[in-house]
């Protein structure tokens, strides 16, 4: 309705609505549902989800009338029902009085219905000591507990309260030295050791800030913040000094872990002060963009003693496991320092590791934890034998995401009297959680929760339950839920206007003072106040797992809860995914959801698991269209570094895949094996995974009414005569459709190319698999890394050789050749690299098998960037260099689970409808089958290929996908290299009418560092856990300022100051020629520019 709308307008345009629609003959309802092939569901009506039926009624002559409201139990709780019902009658007494009023300025409810959540939202009030900070309570602690174990990891390295103390004087000499101030910010980037914690420690005791460098990120996101915070110092161990190289460190001065622990111990006075900003944590949010969060002394303060104080924290033994850029890791630290217990910090090697965590957790008697449901999840499900023997656990706070009710039900299996599970609910912004509800993991009750709130306001917070427009709703409506108090944070780091948006004074505290209101936070989740004072969180105000679905609203983890339901147990985790195309030929998205068997179903075999999941799935009590496509088994769901369920890798988790037609010829008639054909130009054959059969139903496949349309085109066109529309609909299976028909084809027209076929893992994949033997121990006693680096003698290939040869953890580089060796000036190159004379197209590349095998039982890495060049070639023509050797390096991974990185292209993007492409999967987008384009298709099926070896098989692999490289000694036929020298050597520039998106132009330098990096990377991440992944890792080499199409002549007369003009393609070719252009690279420059085809250059976007 209109703004403006009165009650009264409303009311007229009903009745006018009513009117006109009684002007038609009725209807009954099943005839409109047959006619228009509407499914039936029992929970809900098949076209609309709410219905409002008035009647008339005779009311009595006192003038009452009654009000009713019924709702099955599935949809509104009691206590839902009569808030409706109350809102109800409100606004109706409201229209009563005020008809003239628009309704969106009608009454729902009154001013002292807010109040009543306003003070339902307070917490507790706690006395803390002025000028008080979590430093100098740790140092009083070092003074009454010196010889207690402060800190301690794995291998028994430890510290005392008075060691920590005397490291923490020896670092902050050293910060000091270096001359760090007061407010300067100081980046650590360390490994998680006994010595973190004392280097905050340090760093506040100068009144500085800490700002924490996570190794596990990726080098863009360490530059962005380093950029954006411009540390003093920064700390490192010796095994994160790489960084030092790769980081732009601006002015920042570096200071080794050696460099203080050689610092002689001064007595250095406590600093810091309760408004002064403690630490910077960066969060990326919804953007990608990291945004730093600035946290004082005070606000951290009141958080650990506000949660002390509620749940009566004492000497506790805490785990730090989480990420060390992660705001739980500062509770996980602090909690146990300020009650004289102790740290137990996870090596690296540890993290992610559900049964080696377990098993520290149970030496080391560990009390308290804090973790994601996720990390909570592989805990329970791989560590339960040394968890169910652990008799000290008693405080496990949880965090980060939504506790699901099964996770309950883990900890209630465990029979632990004592341990209480603690939902732990707030953003960074409110300096970790505003709100904790505790559950006694040993009453029986805890599994019947309903809701699963997360609890009541912690000490000297305030929460509310605020509308658009900043005003206070009452208890049990829904609205943006808003924090304030003193742990609320001072805002984001240069970024006033952001800050100014999300962080605003409390105009609802009541306090005539205004100096001494706190800040509130807009936090941006939704969520409401039960009468209890409990807050229970709906998720994202912007509906961050709710998908809009052929018009549906549908909340994906209302989908995960059902399956968990009703799989009685036998599922722990469940999370579903969108697939499919919504493009001009039709919404064929769907649901998918991939689940986590429990550790009880671990004896099942495979076939009896699917067949449970397709019952599942016919079964589950939803609508129809909310039911997922398939439900599919996975060992552990992709996590993020902050051990939270990672929505975007989920996304890209393959799908098992059948060829359609993969069944016995007798199976099927010719008529139906066309209808097949014709279905598999329809649908996305990519998303397809169950074999059809003459029962399978065109709908159930993804299929809709455009989908519908195309597949009349199809037929008509193939039999010559026309196929009525709702003939199609009423025989929507494929016997019923083949028997529509006659005449029709006896055989399928042929494909050139089948894409299934060759990006299919052979035999001898699985064969290696199942023989191989894994040894991730380096073969050099010092750790050095031995490497495999194919087309060491091209443009990129030469520029990796390089960053290899000057890389101290690099031993050996074995480099293969095809036509002249490689030089290496360098005496360090001499003494590394092994020269190997090859051939891609042949079997083990043209070595002998000796070599093949030393070669095999030698290396750790895998470099694969050699390759047939060539953008004139069909794929049948590269398939043998580009394809084949893809697949024997792969084989020889195989082996021994090396991790292999794949040099590819950014052109598969072209293959995508997007306009910019995120580091992800592109195996659904297949290129022509007839073998065009065959160099951006034997890339598309090497990355499609890894992809399986990686679902099937767990190869540790990725994928690099440079764009447009540019340097010194670039290739002669190179287009984009021959686009920018021809243009500027006859000052013209081709017209590109036809070519939309960006050119992003990369330093080959650039490039060859990062590919360098991320590949040692993998190297040490494959050593120092065990942990395997089932889908490959993406990068794109890309840069931060990609140049529009339409602006590449301006953005060439800018670089090279040398004025241009537009021509048409054919006279730019005409001139170049004149020119000296060359036969070879004139047919590469033709091919591209005089191509009528459309052409999109998609926007490589990076992690």
């Amino acid at each position: 309705m209109a703004p403006q709308e009165t009650i009264i307008q409303v009311i007229h345009r009903a009745c006018q609505t009513t009117l006109e629609t009684l002007k038609h003959e009725p209807s009954l309802f099943d005839d409109l549902s047959v006619n228009h092939s509407i499914s039936h569901s029992t929970p809900a009506h098949p076209r609309f989800q709410v219905q409002m039926i008035y009647q008339d009624y005779h009311t009595g002559l006192n003038g009452t009338a009654t009000v009713t409201l019924r709702s099955p139990i599935y949809l509104y709780s009691l206590e839902n029902l009569h808030l409706l019902l109350r809102t109800y009658v409100r606004l109706l007494n409201s229209c009563i009085w005020n008809p003239k009023l628009p309704i969106t300025r009608q009454l729902l409810y009154d001013d002292n219905d807010s109040m009543v959540g306003l003070v339902l939202g307070q917490g507790p009030r706690l006395e803390i000591t002025n000028h008080d900070t979590i430093s100098k309570r740790i140092e009083q602690m070092s003074l009454f507990e010196p010889d207690t174990v402060a800190v301690k990891d794995a291998d028994s390295n430890g510290l005392t309260y008075k060691q920590m103390q005397q490291h923490i004087q020896c670092a902050a000499a050293a910060l000091q030295t270096k001359g760090v101030l007061a407010h300067d910010c100081v980046a650590v980037h360390c490994e998680p050791t006994v010595y973190f914690v004392c280097h905050m420690l340090a760093i506040w005791r100068l009144n500085a800030i800490y700002v924490p460098l996570d190794p596990q990120n990726a080098f863009a996101r360490l530059q962005t913040i380093v950029d954006d915070c411009r540390p003093t110092a920064f700390i490192y161990h010796d095994s994160t000094k790489y960084a030092i190289r790769q980081l732009n460190l601006h002015s920042s001065i570096p200071v080794s872990i050696t460099e203080i622990c050689s610092s002689q111990a001064q007595t250095i006075p406590d600093f810091s002060r309760p408004e002064s900003a403690a630490c910077v944590l960066y969060t990326s949010g919804s953007t990608g963009t990291p945004k730093g969060i600035v946290l004082t002394h005070d606000n951290l303060l009141h958080q650990i003693l506000g949660v002390r104080h509620r749940y009566g924290i004492g000497r506790e033994i805490a785990l730090q496991q989480s990420c060390l850029g992660f705001d739980v890791s500062l509770d996980q630290m602090l909690q146990p320092l300020l009650g004289g217990g102790t740290l137990i910090v996870a090596p690296r090697r540890l993290r992610g590791d559900a049964i080696a965590l377990s098993r520290l957790i149970l030496a080391e008697g560990v009390t308290y934890t804090y973790a994601t449901p996720s990390e909570y999840m592989m805990l329970l499900r791989y560590g339960s034998t040394a968890l169910e023997q652990l008799s000290s656990w008693r405080i496990a706070f949880v965090g980060g995401e939504a506790l699901p009710r099964h996770l309950i039900q883990l900890f209630r299996s465990l029979r632990r009297p004592g341990l209480w599970l603690i939902n732990r609910y707030g953003p960074t912004e409110v300096s970790i959680s505003s709100s904790c509800l505790a559950i006694d993991t040993f009453d029986p009750a805890c599994v019947k929760l309903q809701p699963i709130t997360v609890g009541w306001t912690l000490p000297n917070y305030s929460t509310y339950i605020l509308n658009t427009d900043g005003a206070p709703l009452p208890v049990g409506f829904t609205g943006e839920i808003v924090v304030s108090g003193p742990g609320v944070a001072q805002g984001y780091l240069h970024k006033d206007t952001l800050t100014k948006q999300r962080f605003l004074p409390d105009s609802l505290m009541d306090d005539p003072d205004p100096s001494r209101r706190p800040i509130m936070y807009r936090t941006g989740d939704k969520g409401r106040l039960l009468p209890t004072g409990e807050l229970v969180f709906l998720g994202r105000i912007d509906g961050d797992h709710q998908v809009k679905l052929r018009g549906y609203r549908i909340e994906l983890d209302d989908i995960s809860n059902t399956i968990l339901r009703s799989a009685d147990g036998r599922l722990i985790e469940a999370v579903v995914s969108v697939r499919g195309l919504h493009d001009a030929e039709g919404d064929r998205r769907f649901l998918v959801a991939f689940v986590v068997p429990a550790c009880t179903q671990a004896h099942i075999p495979v076939n009896e698991m699917l067949n449970f999941l397709d019952e599942l799935v016919a079964n589950l009590p939803l609508p129809t269209y909310m039911l997922p496509h398939v439900i599919i088994p996975v060992d552990e769901l992709p996590r993020n570094p902050n051990g939270k369920l990672d929505r975007q890798a989920v996304d890209r988790l393959p799908l098992p895949s059948k060829r359609p037609n993969a069944m016995s010829p007798m199976a099927v008639s010719d008529s139906e094996r066309f209808i097949m054909w014709v279905w598999e130009q329809c649908l996305d054959l990519s998303v397809q995974t169950a074999v059809w059969g003459p029962a399978t139903d065109f709908f159930q496949l993804g299929g809709n009414s455009l989908l519908m349309v195309k597949v009349q085109a199809f037929l008509q066109q193939h039999l010559g005569r026309p196929i009525p529309l709702p003939a199609l609909f009423r025989s929507s299976t494929i016997e019923d459709m083949a028997s529509l028909l006659t005449g029709a084809p006896t055989t399928p027209p042929e494909s050139t190319i089948d894409w299934e076929q060759e990006t299919l893992p052979v035999i001898e994949e699985k064969y290696i698999c199942d023989g191989r033997s894994i040894n991730l121990s380096p073969l050099h006693v010092d750790g050095a890394i031995e490497v495999c680096l194919t087309g060491s003698t091209g443009f990129l290939g030469s520029a990796i050789l390089k960053c290899l040869v000057t890389d101290p953890r690099v031993a050996r580089i074995h480099c293969s050749y095809r036509s002249a060796p490689l030089s290496v000036s360098s005496a360090a190159g001499a003494t590394k690299v092994v020269r190997y004379k090859c051939d891609l197209t042949a079997p083990r590349m043209g070595l002998d098998r000796a070599s093949w095998h030393e070669l095999a039982s030698r290396v750790d890495l895998i470099i694969h960037n050699g390759a047939d060049v060539s953008f004139l070639k069909s794929y049948r023509s590269l398939q043998p260099a580009n394809v084949q050797s893809t697949r024997a390096l792969a084989q020889m991974a195989l082996r021994r689970c090396l991790p292999l990185h794949f040099v590819s292209t950014a052109d598969v993007a072209q293959l995508s409808d997007l306009e910019s492409v995120p580091p992800q999967s592109v195996a659904h987008c297949k290129p022509p089958t007839e073998g065009a384009d065959g160099y951006l298709a034997s890339k598309w099926v090497s990355e499609v290929y890894l992809e399986k070896c990686a679902a099937q098989f767990q190869l540790p692999c990725a994928i690099h996908r440079p764009t447009n490289i540019v340097g010194e000694g670039m290739h002669g036929t190179d287009f984009m290299q021959g686009l920018i020298q021809w243009s500027l050597r006859i000052h013209q520039v081709p017209a590109l009418d036809h070519w939309t998106g960006f050119f992003d132009f990369v330093s080959v330098t650039e490039v060859a560092m990062d590919i360098t990096e991320a590949a040692l990377r993998s190297v040490n991440d494959r050593r120092e856990t065990s942990a395997t992944s089932d889908t490959p890792t993406f990068h794109h080499h890309s840069s931060d300022h990609p140049v529009p199409v339409s602006e590449f002549r301006d953005f060439l007369e800018q670089r090279f100051r040398v004025p241009l003009r537009t021509v048409d393609p054919d006279t730019w070719l005409e001139h170049a020629r004149k020119e000296g252009l060359s036969g070879l690279l004139e047919s590469v420059m033709a091919a591209n520019l005089t191509d009528p085809r459309p052409r999109r250059l998609a926007r490589m976007l990076r992690e």
